[in-house]
């Protein structure tokens, strides 16, 4: 569903539309059997419903063109049953050290790839997406999908945005890569490891197998000036940011999502995944670099039957000791919303996010001589 040019997910929007009018929130929403019971309620209200991705493949006859600059790097990750999560989410995690402390080499060139590298996602027996990096490697804990380690390990994160799903089988991959270089052993099998430099050559011949286009970044840039000048944000570290700024997001919220699973920490109520936001304590805007990245303790989970609105705009703060507190803002029609949740302990608030509650607290407080 779009709206003035935003796409919006329509099952929780009809959720929550039914939640507001006949105001069901002790009890919840009735629950939606899925896509086809929600189109059919906002095809009775007079909306019109695309599917955009049957559009996407209709229309996108050429193939997918990937911008290559001049210091662009590739790269091989080997993942296995975690690549659906990890592809999805956009992250490559790394620990820092292994069981017996020791460094790791096939883990540490995280640390060497740069926004704007590309890299092949190899999940046995093929590869099987393209992805671009979008931050600067920085430590985390592991993220959704890295499940086999414990979730306080340290450890080191790449975030990226995919680009496309692709199929080149390994045998095919093999033949393009040379013997003894990168995720290739001397006797020509793939290594065990984890993240593998490719040469360029290599890079683009296995590009070209994918069925992908590569033009220069200079060129692309050019064209996105010509396609779309009032929207054109500048060149390729502009869109990178863009990107990154995706990516971080989706990565926020698949790691809370794994630390909390699908509880609301405001209301603790516990609901379908869908209808959980990772709302930022601290907005994003005020946050430094190191904050923002600080994504176990800077947000958390908060529904979308107005708790994250309610918290986001001010109507409730966390107190110092983390109970909920009313904020500066208030509104007879949603008098009944903020009782419920005002008084509850909020269970994101420990040592560690207590400055971004005090944070959010100095701005919206309505008792400004409590505030930290």
């Amino acid at each position: 569903m779009i709206d003035r040019g935003q796409q919006i997910a329509s099952k929780p929007l009809v959720a929550m539309a039914f939640q507001l009018q006949f105001n069901c929130s002790e009890e919840g929403p009735p629950p939606l059997s899925g896509g086809g019971q929600t189109r059919t309620i906002l095809d009775r209200l007079g909306f019109k419903l695309v599917d955009l991705h049957a559009e996407k493949s209709q229309e996108t006859s050429e193939p997918l063109r990937i911008a290559i600059g001049p210091t662009t790097k590739f790269w091989w990750a080997n993942q296995s049953a975690n690549f659906d999560p990890v592809y999805d989410d956009g992250t490559l995690w790394a620990p820092l050290r292994d069981r017996r402390g020791q460094q790791v080499d096939h883990w540490r060139t995280l640390d060497d790839a740069r926004p704007g590298d590309l890299v092949f996602h190899y999940a046995s027996p093929e590869i099987r997406g393209l992805s671009r990096v979008a931050t600067m490697p920085q430590p985390a804990y592991p993220p959704r999908g890295y499940d086999d380690v414990p979730a306080d390990t340290k450890g080191s994160l790449l975030l990226t945005e995919p680009v496309n799903e692709i199929r080149v089988p390994r045998g095919q991959a093999l033949g393009v890569l040379d013997s003894g270089q990168g995720p290739v052993t001397a006797s020509g099998t793939l290594r065990n490891g984890y993240f593998f430099p490719v040469y360029a050559d290599h890079a683009l011949e296995l590009l070209r197998q994918a069925g992908l286009e590569t033009v220069n970044q200079a060129a692309a840039d050019a064209d996105a000036r010509a396609e779309t000048p009032e929207q054109f944000l500048g060149g390729a570290s502009d869109r990178l940011a863009i990107v990154a700024v995706r990516a971080e997001q989706r990565f926020l919220r698949g790691q809370q999502l794994r630390r909390w699973g699908g509880l609301c920490l405001l209301c603790g109520q516990t609901l379908p995944k869908e209808l959980l936001v990772a709302a930022h304590i601290k907005p994003r805007w005020a946050c430094s670099e190191n904050e923002r990245m600080d994504t176990r303790n800077v947000s958390m989970l908060a529904c979308l039957f107005g708790c994250d609105a309610l918290f986001e705009l001010g109507y409730v703060v966390v107190g110092e000791h983390g109970a909920i507190e009313r904020g500066s803002h208030s509104n007879v029609q949603i008098e009944s919303r903020i009782r419920e949740i005002v008084g509850r302990q909020c269970m994101a608030h420990d040592d560690n996010s207590r400055r971004y509650f005090a944070w959010h607290r100095q701005h919206h407080s309505s008792n400004p001589g409590t505030q930290q």
